[in-house]
Formats: C-alpha cells, sequence, structure tokens
C-alpha cells in the first residue's frame, strides 16, 4: 500500500502539494480567462450567469422540507410546527405533500367575494411552486396539498 503523502507533488519548499492552492500566485489555481479575468481551473463563465465553479450541490431532504414548510406557514398565517412537508424526487423535480392547517375568518364575517378554500389552496400550490424553486433551485413537479383543519386568525394574541 502506498503512502499518499509519499506520492503528492512537492512545492519549491519540499513540502508535500495536493495541487489545491488559493491564491492567484500560484498557477496550479488559477487559470487565465480570455476576458483577462482569472478564474480557479475549471470554472467557466455562462453566458447570463457569470462563473460557474464545476462541482455537484445537495440539499437535504430535510432542508427542502423546512424550506417548503416556511413557505406554507407564511402563505396560510399558521404557526410553523403545525405544518407537514414531504418532499421526494420526481425524475430530477421535487413532488411536495403538504399537510396544514389553514387560517380562516370567522364565517360570519366572510364577505361574499371573500377566496375560498380551492383558491386559497390553488395560490398556495403556485407560491410554494415558486419559492421553492427560488430558495433551492430545484423546480417542483407537483404540490399535493391536505388540509388538516382550520384556526381562527389571531389578534392582538387573542381569537378575533
Amino acid at each position: 500500500m502506498t503512502d499518499p503523502q509519499a506520492a503528492a507533488p512537492v512545492d519549491g519548499d519540499g513540502a508535500a502539494s495536493s495541487g489545491w492552492s488559493s491564491g492567484p500566485d500560484f498557477p496550479a489555481a488559477t487559470s487565465a480567462h480570455p476576458g483577462g479575468i482569472d478564474h480557479p481551473i475549471g470554472m467557466r463563465d455562462v453566458p447570463g450567469r457569470g462563473p460557474v465553479i464545476p462541482g455537484h450541490v445537495s440539499i437535504a431532504s430535510r432542508a427542502l422540507q423546512r424550506v417548503g414548510g416556511a413557505v406554507v406557514a407564511e402563505q396560510l398565517l399558521v404557526e410553523r410546527r403545525d405544518v407537514r412537508v414531504d418532499a421526494r424526487d420526481d425524475d430530477g423535480s421535487l413532488a411536495l405533500r403538504v399537510s396544514t392547517p389553514m387560517t380562516i375568518p370567522p364565517l360570519t364575517a366572510v364577505p361574499a367575494d371573500q377566496v375560498g378554500v380551492v383558491a386559497t389552496i390553488t395560490a398556495l400550490q403556485e407560491t410554494l411552486t415558486r419559492r421553492m424553486a427560488e430558495v433551492t433551485g430545484r423546480s417542483v413537479s407537483r404540490v399535493d396539498v391536505t388540509v388538516t383543519g382550520s384556526r381562527l386568525p389571531l389578534t392582538n394574541g387573542r381569537l378575533s
């Protein structure tokens, strides 16, 4: 078995080097950019986005669920702890399953032109799809919502 340090390239001071360095004075760390800007090796410019560094970014399912839960709670004016979001891969996109209560005004105070439950949930689906893409960079293929209950809005810490 070979020692990885023994096989590593040696720099000018005799120290083992991995070939990675952080300064522009090290030719192994940067490559000349046609526009005169030095980028780390492997980085390339994408029109409209600027420099892109090669590599892979993973967002844990738990993080996706937390982001989705925060968006739902904010949109429906409910407590985050009452919202459940399950995020699954759906051929590269996200499939979300949401269980949440929703805030509704007292039924005696609902004007005739007030938006109903179905319209509120449809707006939630649209907002959740857009916000998840903005925050996580992942597209959402579907959002299934189960309304688990209703809550009256709070005014100054009291039910209105």
